[in-house]
């Protein structure tokens, strides 16, 4: 739809660009910025026979992003009547739109913009967009459409990948998690999510709303309920899982535990909310005691560096005894008898002490104090040892947390989100993760630069990286798609104006009628066999009937 100057006009204006100005053209894009008034000036003369046009006569009209320009030639020879668009159509029949018009609602929405702010972001440059309804509605009857489809093709490609990384282990190891759009009591909606630990994709995820069955209104029931469809889901897939480590949710795990198809996995726990009830105790004491906080340093990087020690389940009963250890250690003991909880271990594990600097003494506790009481009773509690034996030491929720993270970009909690919209959501979330999760595993992302950051109660910093972007092809798929969706909608439309009913009753009846002459053919049975005659028997009676005719 490019204006093109026939060869009688003369072109009376020439574009300047001033020096400070990107003139590198790419010739890839599609769009270009153009004001109304550097426009008008296209429609100097008439395209047809290039006679000068009277610009009073010239209508003006605007569709969206798009604009249409009419005019009439006042030439008596040429005498034509043209239409200008500055966009090509897409679609068929009534579902034809312009280009950009179905473009723009539905990339605000992959990319995580709210229509308001792309309203507004228009506004404020004045800039010609569709109207906030009209977004809504492409997203709603073509953009979800499209989305679904290309998130089924790349959830079949990212389990596949999965299932061959854990080919002979005897299953996945998955971690699962959920989180609510506001605080559990008085939260809509919810996403969980069931990750490989391996290698790091999302395999499946589940929204769920508090009006859905099995939830009743009763917002906090729909974690368990989300990741009993999720992992369902996985396993009808004929995915095998072996273990799945959570947060010790026990709403969840009692979930879990009664559904037949996923009472069979091995649960274990997150080691990062292991810590957190004793780590919550040791603020307690710190804060009425200040001298533990050596310590209380002391105790946690004991605490991590034994769990990372013993990563394997028949080893956690000797890790626990070794971080039992440490009420021993800061005695001053570092040889004990076995007995009174320590079966296993009589010594501490440490190499050789630190060196004192001159006048520096070890901080100690004395048998007796309240300190040191305070500390056993935490060790040495039997709900901190069922979560430490059952924790998992080489997998851990903290990749659903990042998935989590990444997910606000699409559905932020400050904004309230239908049910339907916040599907989609989950839906485009679960795309961009996975993809930049592949582009890990292709190593197609580079390390752009890093950053120290220090974490509390550790002597050890922990670095963030950051990479270079993803490349999220998804997006130029859904945008593919939609097309296809827009073509097919207008198929439908022209089958309800001839009075095809919606459903596919029909089709099914064909089906079945198919498959009733085929069982009969594959049998051998016969219409004359049913009633017990015999063909060549029947047609000789059916000749002796016929008249000489």
């Amino acid at each position: 739809t490019e204006y093109r100057c026939s060869q009688e006009s003369v072109q009376e204006e020439e574009d300047e660009f001033s020096e400070g100005e990107d003139e590198i053209s790419d010739e890839t894009a599609r769009y270009g910025i153009v004001e109304n008034s550097c426009l008008i000036r296209l429609f100097q003369r008439c395209e047809k026979c290039g006679e000068r046009l009277d610009q009073s006569l010239i209508v003006k009209r605007r569709v969206g992003s798009a604009w249409v320009i009419n005019y009439d030639c006042l030439n008596l020879k040429c005498n034509a009547s043209v239409a200008w668009d500055s966009q090509e159509k897409v679609g068929k029949g009534r579902s034809q739109v312009y280009s950009a018009n179905h473009s723009i609602g539905i990339a605000a929405f992959i990319t995580g913009s709210p229509s308001p702010r792309v309203s507004d972001w228009g506004n404020l440059l004045k800039i010609d967009l569709p109207s906030t309804r009209s977004i809504r509605k492409i997203v709603k009857e073509i953009g979800s459409v499209a989305i679904e489809r290309v998130h089924e093709e790349w959830q079949s490609i990212v389990r596949e990948v999965a299932v061959c990384a854990a080919e002979g282990k005897g299953g996945l190891q998955v971690s699962i998690d959920g989180q609510y759009d506001c605080p559990g009591f008085t939260s809509t909606n919810n996403k969980n999510t069931v990750i490989d630990c391996e290698t790091k994709l999302a395999l499946a995820g589940v929204a769920m709303h508090k009006n859905m069955d099995g939830i009743d209104g009763v917002s906090i029931r729909m974690e368990s309920e989300g990741i009993r469809r999720a992992l369902g889901e996985l396993i009808d897939a004929g995915i095998e899982i072996k273990t799945r480590v959570g947060d010790q949710n026990a709403m969840v795990n009692k979930k879990l535990r009664e559904d037949p198809k996923t009472s069979h996995i091995e649960a274990l726990n997150d080691w990062w909310h292991v810590q957190k009830p004793i780590r919550k105790e040791w603020w307690k004491m710190v804060k009425s005691n200040p001298t533990l906080a050596p310590i209380y340093q002391k105790f946690f990087n004991h605490l991590y560096c034994v769990h990372r020690k013993y990563p394997l389940p028949k080893d956690r009963p000797r890790a626990l005894e070794v971080v039992r250890s440490f009420i021993m250690h800061i005695q001053g003991k570092h040889v004990w008898k076995k007995g009174d909880g320590f079966d296993i271990v009589a010594k501490c594990e440490h190499g050789r002490l630190k060196r004192l600097k001159k006048g520096e003494t070890r901080q100690l506790l004395k048998a007796d104090s309240k300190e040191l009481e305070m500390i056993s009773a935490m060790v040495f509690a039997p709900k901190f040892e069922k979560a430490f034996l059952s924790s998992a030491s080489l997998i851990d929720t903290s990749i659903n947390e990042c998935y989590h993270s990444l997910s606000l970009m699409y559905a932020p909690k400050r904004f309230a989100c239908p049910p339907h919209y916040y599907k989609l959501k989950m839906r485009l979330s679960m795309l961009h993760y996975n993809s930049l999760m592949l582009d890990d595993l292709l190593g197609e992302r580079e390390e752009l630069g890093n950053t120290i950051i220090s974490r509390k109660g550790r002597l050890v910093d922990a670095i963030k990286r950051k990479r270079s972007m993803g490349s999220h092809s998804w997006r130029h798929e859904i945008m593919e798609e939609s097309l296809k969706v827009r073509d097919e909608l207008s198929e439908v439309r022209s089958l309800k104006k001839i009075g095809i009913p919606d459903d596919d009753m029909y089709d099914e009846l064909i089906n079945w009628w198919e498959e009733k002459e085929k069982a009969l053919k594959e049998s051998g049975y016969d219409e004359y066999e049913k009633e017990g005659l015999d063909f060549e028997e029947f047609s000789d009676e059916e000749g002796e009937n016929e008249s000489p005719e």
